[in-house]
């Protein structure tokens, strides 16, 4: 196409011609009319959809901030409560030398090594022998305390075999009455262990949110809650006679003792 016949073509259009923006022909004019009432497909706009995403993201970390503020408050107050009960109640020193007819055997009381202590989740323990006057028989008793997740997986049965005493009788547990608080008991788990010669009967048990128990394995859950335990361990020689009942008695009365100084506590 030569210049004069491209300036026709747009002369053309400027004047109303068959260009884009002339004069439009009766079949457009048909086709407009016929599609003119049929119903349009609506589209959101872009700028709708973009708002409603960033609402949405909006809700979502709200929730996780809620969430994970939550969750650092519960974790704070947990902390608070371990510092708290780190201590016992009442400094296990002073525990009473004499309980009913036992008397502590004086030069008996031993610390335990530090790094034992520190095994054994002992933030304040005692290790007493006592005598009883009526009979003459002895008992090693251990009185530890310490935050629940620390104490609770030192057992004889554990500790024992370790140190080279073997088990020599099956496990039982024992229900001792609790002569200060009618109509409650303390379940303690005895069993024998022995290396030659050398045999002893050993009962423990722990108190942790204010009851004396031997499974804590299935209580972990309340550690958080209730983070201080105390545990009671006592061992006396063993020749096959019906010493235990001696024993449970003295149990009982450890056991009343410490809840007598520990209201509802660990």
């Amino acid at each position: 196409m030569n210049n004069s016949a491209m300036e026709r073509t747009c002369t053309q259009d400027d004047a109303g011609g068959p260009g884009v923006d002339g004069p439009q022909s009766p079949e457009r004019d048909r086709l407009q009319m016929a599609t003119a009432d049929l119903p349009q497909r609506p589209q959101a706009p872009a700028r709708l959809a973009s708002r409603f995403e960033w609402r949405r993201l909006a809700i979502v970390c709200a929730l996780l901030a809620i969430s994970g503020g939550g969750r650092y408050v519960r974790d704070w107050q947990f902390a608070s409560l371990s510092r708290e009960n780190e201590s016992p109640p009442f400094a296990l020193s002073e525990f009473p030398l004499q309980i009913g007819t036992w008397q502590a055997k004086p030069g008996s009381e031993q610390p335990l090594e530090p790094e034992i202590a520190r095994i054994a989740g002992a933030s304040d323990h005692v290790i007493r022998t006592y005598v009883d006057s009526s009979t003459g028989n002895t008992a090693d008793v251990m009185i530890i305390y310490g935050l629940a997740a620390g104490v609770w997986p030192h057992t004889p049965e554990i500790c024992y075999p370790a140190s080279g005493l073997a088990a020599r009788s099956e496990a039982e547990l024992v229900e001792v009455p609790l002569p200060g608080s009618p109509g409650q008991s303390a379940t303690f788990r005895r069993q024998v262990f022995g290396r030659g010669g050398d045999q002893r009967e050993v009962y423990y048990s722990f108190r942790n949110a204010g009851q004396w128990a031997v499974d804590m394995e299935s209580r972990w859950k309340s550690f958080r809650y209730h983070p201080g335990m105390f545990k009671i361990q006592v061992q006396h020689p063993y020749s096959g006679d019906n010493g235990g009942r001696a024993i449970e008695a003295l149990l009982a009365k450890i056991a009343d003792a410490i809840d007598h100084h520990s209201p509802g506590g660990g």
